[in-house]
């Protein structure tokens, strides 16, 4: 495994405990840095996503793969909600039923574990970089896909809530929704960061993320902003209050993770830690609200203490998954293929 994509994986390590961090109550134990977090965590995954997408490949070669990595791995974990709730509570058939359908539109108003939005839209999300790459070959102009990211950047944060919520007419009566299937209506946005992260990792070498001056600058220039500038951006919840400013913090702290990880690479012990998260972090993505909410829950009557139930969550709300990972997922080539994973473990996966 090379160096470069060791430091990506130590940087989806670092974001994916930022996504267990920001999905419970930790707003309540320091706000500030709660807003930190939502200042870039989800544009990070995007563009590390896209940091992995290769421009040239055959359309149904993509779709087969990211049907294998994304959307079984979704389809898998929504049937395993359902089963859960059918076994051991007393919602009836007829109710999970009615939850499985709206599971099927796929984005998070919808979902009961509503982390999961993230696999289909960024199985959605492949699809339009195979389309914006086709279109920039057939235009023949290299500058057109910088027209372009930009251009999708701007619209698409003008119009982020043009869907949340729409009304239409279903079988002679009006519907209400929020968001469109897949999330699809958030691809402008979260297109530019993915397909931003696909460029970088073709145009920049990883030694640029290494220099300290660009950890220095990053860190600085991102909590100078969060401090001083209350915008705000959710993409489950379609706010981006700011284009300028929140498009800048959201690359400021994107810069500032690869930074961190580079520096990283230099202490085994840590980078392997974080490695070992970062190739775990779908099925810390799957599991880690249900698992946190319950532990969050119960410490909090055991202790009635805001904090302390707050940080043994978190601990749970990672570790669990690790743990289903490492005794349950990783010794079975059956489960492992339904999680998407490859068919024999790999001590360095690169996504």
């Amino acid at each position: 495994m090379s160096k470069r994509i060791e430091y990506i994986d130590i940087a989806k390590g670092i974001g994916i405990l930022l996504v267990v961090m920001a999905h419970n109550d930790f707003g309540l134990v320091s706000p500030f840095f709660y807003k930190f977090i939502y200042a870039f965590h989800m544009p990070l995954f995007f563009f590390v996503s896209g940091m992995f997408f290769k421009d040239g490949q055959p359309f149904l070669s993509l779709l087969r793969r990211r049907f294998e990595t994304l959307l079984k791995p979704y389809i898998t974990a929504i049937l395993l909600i359902y089963f859960m709730t059918l076994s051991f509570t007393k919602v009836n058939v007829d109710m999970a039923t009615s939850r499985v359908l709206k599971a099927l539109y796929a984005n998070g108003h919808y979902i009961d574990w509503v982390q999961l939005w993230f696999l289909p839209h960024l199985f959605a999300l492949n699809i339009f970089a195979f389309v914006f790459y086709w279109l920039v070959k057939r235009s023949g102009l290299p500058w057109t896909k910088w027209v372009l990211l930009i251009a999708m950047q701007i619209v698409g944060v003008l119009l982020i809530g043009i869907f949340w919520p729409f009304t239409i007419s279903l079988l002679g009566r009006q519907v209400t929704l929020y968001g469109l299937p897949l999330s699809i209506d958030l691809v402008l946005v979260s297109g530019f960061f993915f397909i931003l992260g696909c460029e970088v990792n073709k145009l920049i070498p990883g030694e640029v993320f290494g220099n300290p001056l660009t950890l220095i600058g990053t860190g600085a220039g991102l909590l100078a902003m969060v401090i001083w500038l209350p915008q705000s951006i959710d993409f489950n919840t379609r706010s981006f209050e700011s284009l300028p400013i929140n498009t800048l913090e959201a690359l400021l702290g994107i810069g500032f993770i690869l930074a961190i990880s580079k520096q990283l690479e230099r202490i085994p012990s840590l980078s392997a830690m974080f490695r070992y998260v970062g190739q775990a972090s779908l099925i810390i993505l799957i599991f880690h609200v249900p698992i946190q909410e319950t532990w969050g829950e119960k410490m909090m009557f055991l202790f009635n203490n805001q904090k302390l139930s707050y940080w043994i969550a978190y601990a749970a709300g990672v570790g669990g998954p690790l743990l289903i990972n490492h005794f349950f997922i990783q010794p079975n080539a059956r489960i492992r293929s339904w999680f998407g994973l490859p068919g024999q473990p790999k001590a360095a996966a690169a996504e």
